[in-house]
């Protein structure tokens, strides 16, 4: 049969399977027919007899492709990694960033793996040296590890192995299984410290003296992205202000954008620690101008830092659409609640409208701090009496007396 005419292309047995992989997966090899499979695939049923012997054939083949797939992936992933700490973190890392980048597709590939390993004519099937393959990739690494004695001599690798992807494996089912978790990276960390306390050796206090390299990662992309700016800036040249190699930085990022992405986070955090202690102040108008004196100067106090946040990801449309703008309107939202309270009390005007008036802010601060650090450079002293007078002109436009100003002022004298 004309594979073109069935609508499958150059290769019917590439869209078979992708058929049956997602067919297997949402209802099981028990309730999935050949005849289901073909029609979703578009061809007859004697076309998958023609490649495949049966259903189970057709499974763990099922299997083998999507985990060809996968490890594809993953060589690309490790390209430029060599030593065996960086590799084996980074191999482990990719295993729940795949988890986490495409969850319906990792989905398929966790529904397969339970299909298959619970089916004992796997383990002598074709199929099963795929996955073998993948397991002895890790292995690969944990021997380097052990040759270059960063690993414990005494290590069982394949005993390590089936630790490892038992791990692996239950960890997963707990994202889409359970439903227990809602991401799997955010468990890399506690998860390698489980790995190196397996594999004991020099490797564990390589981990334990470079767990803080995300930190100095950031620090040091801050300083090259100031210098040169976000896009003229590269991997290579962030390691080396690092001072680590080009391969660590992705066992801590995916690439340049999730590093740029990433540098505001402290400061969020910070703004909404510091945040915390506005609930301890009574009166509205002095919650808001501890509010936006904050937003000024744990941006401002670092101008490489302002620097970099206004031009690369301020002023960048993608910032908009990335999961690091919902952190920075949430922080913001306290603006909001802020002013409702205010309103309630009588103090604000009730013609504000509260995402109007956080529009306002965020757009002074914006035009404010690029004239203060980019165009006009002003000194510490002049940016703080400026943070004062900007502050007071905010708080002026939403009281109901124009005459609180004075107050406002004798408030912070």
């Amino acid at each position: 049969m004309n594979a073109r005419k069935n609508g499958l292309g150059t290769d019917p047995r590439k869209q078979i399977l992708k058929a049956a992989q997602k067919a297997f997966s949402q209802k099981g090899s028990t309730d999935s027919s050949i005849s289901k499979i073909a029609s979703r695939a578009g061809v007859t049923d004697s076309i998958i007899y023609h490649y495949f012997k049966n259903k189970e054939d057709l499974l763990f083949y099922a299997l083998a492709d999507k985990f060809t797939d996968f490890e594809k992936d993953l060589r690309l992933h490790m390209e430029g990694i060599i030593d065996p700490v960086s590799k084996l973190g980074k191999m482990i890392w990719h295993h729940l960033y795949a988890i986490d980048l495409d969850p319906s597709d990792s989905q398929i590939l966790t529904n397969l793996l339970i299909e298959c390993r619970s089916n004992k004519n796997f383990y002598t099937h074709e199929g099963y040296a795929t996955l073998k393959k993948y397991n002895n990739r890790m292995g690969q690494i944990i021997q380097q590890g052990i040759d270059e004695h960063l690993f414990s001599p005494d290590t069982n690798v394949s005993l390590t192995l089936n630790l490892i992807f038992g791990l692996l494996d239950e960890v997963s089912l707990s994202c889409f299984a359970s439903r227990e978790i809602e991401a799997t990276l955010p468990d890399w960390p506690g998860i390698m410290n489980l790995v190196f306390a397996i594999i004991p050796g020099d490797a564990v206090q390589l981990h334990n003296t470079t767990g803080n390299k995300d930190k100095r990662i950031l620090k040091a992309a801050v300083r090259v992205f100031a210098k040169k700016g976000y896009n003229a800036s590269t991997m290579n040249e962030i390691a080396n202000e690092a001072n680590v190699g080009e391969g660590t930085l992705y066992l801590y990022f995916k690439n340049k954008e999730d590093i740029l992405f990433s540098i505001p986070k402290k400061q969020l955090r910070r703004l909404k620690n510091s945040g915390g202690a506005l609930f301890n102040i009574q009166h509205p108008i002095k919650k808001l101008r501890r509010f936006i004196r904050l937003l000024f100067t744990i941006f401002m106090e670092d101008r490489d830092f302002a620097k970099v946040f206004l031009l690369d990801i301020k002023l960048n449309k993608k910032f908009y659409k990335s999961p690091l703008y919902k952190d920075y309107i949430d922080y913001m939202s306290i603006l909001e609640s802020i002013l409702e309270e205010g309103q309630e009390q009588g103090l604000f005007k009730e013609s504000i409208v509260p995402r109007l008036f956080r529009s306002l802010v965020l757009g002074a601060f914006t035009y404010l701090a690029i004239q203060w650090t980019i165009v006009e450079k002003e000194k510490p002293i002049d940016m703080l009496q400026g943070i004062e007078e900007a502050v007071a002109m905010l708080c002026r436009c939403v009281v109901v007396d124009g005459s609180i100003v004075t107050e406002l002022d004798s408030i912070y004298k």
